[in-house]
């Protein structure tokens, strides 16, 4: 019974610690999510360019969607969302492709073989809603032994290309609409290193693409980087980003960059530090982004960027963190940016 009661004291102390640092995270007070640096990773940038505009969490996230799935379940589990992508299309409808699935029963890993086996599909006509839900992009079969991973969508000609992780690497699905999804086969296009995962693709202005993952490099985890012209070859480049943390498959997750201006900003998930933990680094050469150099901190999981109607967003979910008394699924919040000599925003 002791055990039991330490047990509850334990969960109620650290929801109410992640709830209170939540908070003020978000609030206008904290626009920029900075702590001291912790033991593995970069210290704070210690001078900047005023011209440099400094990415923040403007207001509150907001919940959006539950897991795709959940309604539909017969056996009412309760899902989680986990890595996703965003496309906007011609007619600016907001496409989501992501990770959900139930919560593996009590006892058992979140992750591994027979974990993830949905990359789930929703869209909307604004970022705050309605969202509809749509039939999975790819699936596996409930009794599957394998994995999905993360997935990333890109218009490539006239077809939509989705890479996502499966096996050892990234597999591709086609698509002519966004809804019907062709799964080429089984076997990866792409391994840029032990522990590929969490793909984000950049088309470059010379109409090749970039492709960004998590991977082992020499023993340390890094960002990993190949080049492309068709999305099917793809030639590994040195590392974007080489980190001095030791490992390979889980230091770092979710890489995004997103390109503003003449500069490249890449959103890096440190989430084996402090789960919601986004390290936010800028280059103006989409090849290199230096780890001893971080622009700022944000605090969320998993993070994606869009644009939509003029302005930038940002997501935030995971498997690991129970919002809002038990509530998961998807939260979306406007982005802003300040330069390094603007005044604080207005509460």
């Amino acid at each position: 019974m002791i055990d039991t009661y330490l047990q509850l004291l334990r969960t109620l102390t650290r929801f109410v610690a992640y709830g209170c640092f939540f908070l003020l995270a978000q609030s206008n007070l904290f626009p920029i999510c900075q702590a001291d640096p912790p033991t593995g990773a970069p210290g704070p940038a210690k001078q900047a360019d005023k011209n440099v505009e400094i990415p923040w969490v403007k207001g509150m996230f907001r919940h959006v969607l539950d897991p795709p799935g959940q309604k539909a379940d017969p056996e009412k589990r309760q899902w989680y969302i986990n890595d996703h992508c965003f496309f906007v299309d011609t007619d600016n409808t907001i496409h989501w492709f992501g990770i959900t699935n139930p919560f593996p029963p009590r006892g058992r890993s979140y992750y591994g073989p027979g974990t993830h086996l949905h990359v789930g599909h929703a869209s909307a006509k604004h970022p705050f809603g309605p969202w509809t839900e749509h039939k999975d992009a790819v699936s596996l079969p409930e009794d599957s032994k394998r994995f999905i991973g993360a997935c990333f969508v890109v218009r490539h000609g006239d077809e939509y290309v989705m890479l996502y992780n499966f096996v050892d690497g990234f597999t591709t699905a086609t698509s002519r609409n966004l809804d019907d999804w062709h799964v080429a086969n089984d076997v990866p296009v792409v391994n840029l290193g032990h522990g590929t995962r969490d793909p984000c693709v950049v088309k470059q202005a010379g109409g090749d693409y970039f492709l960004y993952c998590t991977a082992g490099h020499k023993d340390h985890a890094a960002v990993a980087l190949g080049e492309s012209a068709d999305m099917k070859k793809w030639q590994p480049l040195p590392p974007a980003l080489l980190s001095d943390i030791r490992g390979d498959w889980g230091p770092l997750e979710s890489p995004f960059v997103h390109r503003r201006g003449n500069a490249y900003y890449l959103f890096l998930n440190h989430s084996h530090h402090q789960y919601q933990e986004t390290l936010v680094f800028r280059s103006e050469n989409p090849r290199r982004f230096d780890w001893k150099k971080p622009l700022c901190m944000l605090f969320a999981h998993a993070t994606e960027i869009f644009e939509w109607n003029g302005k930038t967003y940002l997501s935030h979910c995971g498997i690991e963190d129970r919002h809002w008394g038990n509530k998961t699924g998807l939260y979306l919040a406007e982005l802003g940016w300040a330069k390094v000599d603007d005044d604080p925003p207005e509460k």
